[in-house]
């Protein structure tokens, strides 16, 4: 329902709704969305006012207009390149995006089997988890969890992660900066847990990334991380 008394404009208020509906998988990637006649309906508006918005949401590259058949919600995709070592927030940052996470949670924790043996640690050794969807312009494009030893990170808090990125934090908290990596990629089919906080149906195909981060010789991190499929590409170059 729109607002009359707000200082948006109406195509601007639904512009914003159609939009926050996207971004959170109310309307998924490849949806169509309802025609002009049913948005009128829904939000009280002429069909210039839903024109106008859905023009702009096309100019966003959140939906496309496909003639004859309606409006589908086409996200833009993320390509990254992963020929270097790269940080998540520095590589949104530089491909025009809009980087952003939600928290879940930070915990204290043993370290298990993989996570032991990823990071050269002995099965008693304690890290640190980080759980958080990672967000490209307000879009969730991974669910994201990462390990660090507690031994290099001694009372690592919330508050050091408030600029968005772990290996900021790491830098300006610790003196460790991590400058390499080594990765694995493969398709999985994500958990209805997994998917539920990522908003995607579950069993939806995704990748599923594991890295273990450096400082020079030293293991600092052990990153596992689902990514959206449908948004997000990578890249290699071979010479």
């Amino acid at each position: 329902m729109i607002e009359k008394n707000n200082s948006e404009k109406a195509y601007e208020q639904v512009k914003r709704d159609l939009k926050s509906k996207i971004s959170n998988g109310y309307y998924q990637n490849g949806d169509q969305l309802p025609t002009n006649m049913q948005l009128c309906e829904v939000y009280h508006v002429s069909r210039i006012t839903i024109n106008r918005a859905l023009m702009e949401l096309e100019a966003d590259g959140c939906i496309e207009k496909v003639q004859g058949k309606g409006c589908f919600v086409r996200l833009k995709e993320i390509n990254q390149n992963i020929s270097q070592f790269y940080s998540f927030t520095e590589e949104l940052i530089k491909m025009g995006y809009v980087p952003g996470a939600i928290f879940i949670s930070l915990k204290l924790e043993k370290a298990s089997e993989e996570i032991a043996k990823a990071l050269d640690l002995d099965i008693e050794d304690k890290v640190y988890v980080i759980t958080r969807l990672r967000l490209a312009d307000e879009m969730i494009v991974a669910y994201d969890r990462s390990a660090i030893p507690m031994k290099l990170f001694p009372d690592f808090k919330k508050r050091m992660l408030a600029g968005g990125s772990l290996y900021k934090a790491m830098e300006e908290n610790y003196g460790i900066k991590p400058n390499h990596s080594e990765e694995s990629i493969e398709a999985v089919s994500i958990d209805a847990e997994a998917a539920e906080k990522m908003r995607i149906k579950s069993g939806s195909p995704v990748l599923l990334i594991k890295r273990v981060s450096y400082h020079n010789e030293k293991k600092v991190e052990f990153n596992y991380r689902l990514v959206n499929s449908k948004l997000f590409k990578y890249h290699m170059s071979l010479r």
